[in-house]
């Protein structure tokens, strides 16, 4: 009944998606927004490179915009939704190690290949379960393939794998939810993306393997940060199974993008409901090469709106959505006979909730000064999820960043919080216990986290980035099984990384 109800849940998502693709299709061609923004239907590269606004470009990406997005991206969360035809910034020799004739010349005409190595040593000088510095490394390889610089055709491939080696320090040392890097995952080699996207007037579709990336909850300015809780929330990491779409891993999906008037952008994904079939706290080893290409998991649906106005980077951008997921999760607190699972009276199978749910909303907001282009820029995010089924109920971030201090220009510093409340069902879990058997047993509140981070351009290829995290009530509040009758003591986190682009 449980896999007849997702299968269910799945075509009636699946059909949603269909009805939004025809209506899109329906809308006028020959409006006055999308003549705008197309321009001919086989648009030259010369004529995407001259004139942004007759390309198939993104509201807002504007060259200046390119570049910005290439600088901000994190390693984890690579932007896969550059501007095409924008030579002068992805074609670019001084932003890679390695150059020559060749690929400069298959990188104009559709064909981009790049491998960025980001390495990071990042230690704990206090709490957590132990104090160490352990390395962390991530071997990015990406290849895409623009159509329409070679073919005319309005399309693009994109893959992308990765190479994950090294330790992770919430793994190893502190036991949090925010973890503390964004390139921090199971060790192994894997397939994260592989799919093709179509360009139609003024809509687009994606199909294949996907992830989230940077178009659904991430605010640009966020993406200096390396704790990835400023990425991928910490909210859908930990409640949704397998943690999501998120790194390191992709799944089935389909995408559609709609900009029906200047400032104004429309997404909705449907990805297959478990990336690897684990569920909730799932290993991400359960599909360590990342081709399994599951499908039978339910239906992991989400939808946002986003707002620029005028399509400017001098302007904010606002957005909200939701998210919903369609397998099963079992309750936090009670049993199927509605008794505390830290009773001796349960039969220890937890209720089970036939779905869930989460609604957001961000902001992304320059603040400028004067004419000049604005330096400052902060953000903010906010979401929820009902607390009888998810560890997390509640996730709050926000930060402010600076690009160009000490007369650097390309340089970017920054300063950011988040917070993850423990939802409802998993605090009255841990009162029981302690009313049950009298023993030690914190209850579990939040976990909060700051970081200081700067990066430092080098080059157009080398990035270094020292950075600063304090973990406030790790895990939110957890028993220490090296110090009975205690907490995990808060962490105090140093950590340098450097990212080379070959």
């Amino acid at each position: 009944m449980a896999r007849s109800s997702q299968a269910s849940a799945a075509i009636g998502w699946t059909v949603a998606a269909i009805l939004v693709l025809a209506f899109a299709t329906a809308l006028p061609a020959g409006s006055a927004a999308a003549a705008k923004r197309t321009g001919p239907e086989e648009p030259t590269p010369q004529a995407e490179t001259k004139s942004p606004a007759k390309s198939d470009a993104h509201k807002g990406e504007k060259a200046s915009d390119t570049a910005k997005a290439k600088q901000s991206e994190t390693p984890g969360e690579k932007a896969a939704d550059d501007t095409p035809g924008k030579d002068e910034d992805r074609c670019d020799p001084k932003k890679h190690l390695i150059d020559f004739e060749l690929r400069l010349r298959l990188c104009q005409s559709g064909l981009e290949l790049q491998i960025t190595e980001t390495s990071e040593i990042f230690g704990n000088l206090t709490g957590g379960l132990r104090q160490s510095a352990l390395y962390a490394g991530l071997t990015d390889l990406n290849l895409r393939i623009d159509l329409r610089r070679s073919l005319h055709w309005r399309g693009e491939i994109y893959a992308r794998a990765y190479q994950i080696h090294g330790r992770g320090l919430t793994a190893n040392n502190i036991g949090n939810l925010d973890t503390i890097s964004n390139i921090e995952a199971a060790r192994t080699t894997r397939l994260n993306e592989l799919w093709y996207e179509q360009h139609f007037d003024y809509w687009r579709l994606r199909i294949g393997e996907q992830t989230i990336g940077n178009e659904f909850l991430n605010p640009e300015s966020a993406r200096l940060f390396i704790n990835g809780a400023f990425g991928w929330p910490t909210l859908p990491s930990i409640d949704l199974p397998s943690g999501g779409p998120g790194f390191p891993l992709g799944t089935p999906a389909v995408r559609v993008r709609v900009d029906p008037q200047d400032g104004l952008t429309l997404f909705l994904g449907l990805f297959n409901g478990d990336p690897t079939g684990a569920g909730v706290g799932g290993s991400q080893l359960r599909d360590a090469s990342g081709t399994a290409f599951r499908t039978n998991d339910g239906a992991f649906v989400i939808g946002q709106v986003r707002y620029n106005p005028g399509d400017s980077d001098k302007n904010g951008a606002y957005g909200f959505g939701g998210w919903w997921n369609s397998e099963r999760f079992r309750d936090l607190h009670l049993d199927t006979g509605g008794v505390s699972l830290a009773s001796l009276f349960s039969n220890g199978q937890p209720r089970q909730h036939n779905n869930d749910f989460s609604l957001f909303a961000f902001v992304h907001q320059p603040l400028p000064l004067g004419d000049a282009d604005p330096a400052w820029a902060m953000f903010a995010r906010a979401m929820g999820a009902p607390g009888d089924r998810n560890l997390i109920s509640l996730y709050l971030d926000g930060g402010l960043t600076y690009k160009g201090p000490f007369g650097r220009a390309e340089d970017e510093l920054g300063v950011a919080i988040a917070y993850s409340r423990i939802g409802n069902a998993a605090r009255a879990f841990d009162a029981d216990i302690v009313r049950f058997t009298g023993q030690f047993h914190p209850i579990r509140s939040g976990e909060a986290v700051i970081e200081l981070s700067y990066r430092v351009q080098l080059t157009g290829w080398w990035q270094l980035q020292p950075d600063f995290q304090y973990v406030f009530n790790p895990a939110g509040g957890v028993a220490n099984p090296n110090a009975p009758g205690r907490r995990v003591g808060d962490a105090a986190i140093f950590g340098l990384r450097t990212a080379i682009t070959f």
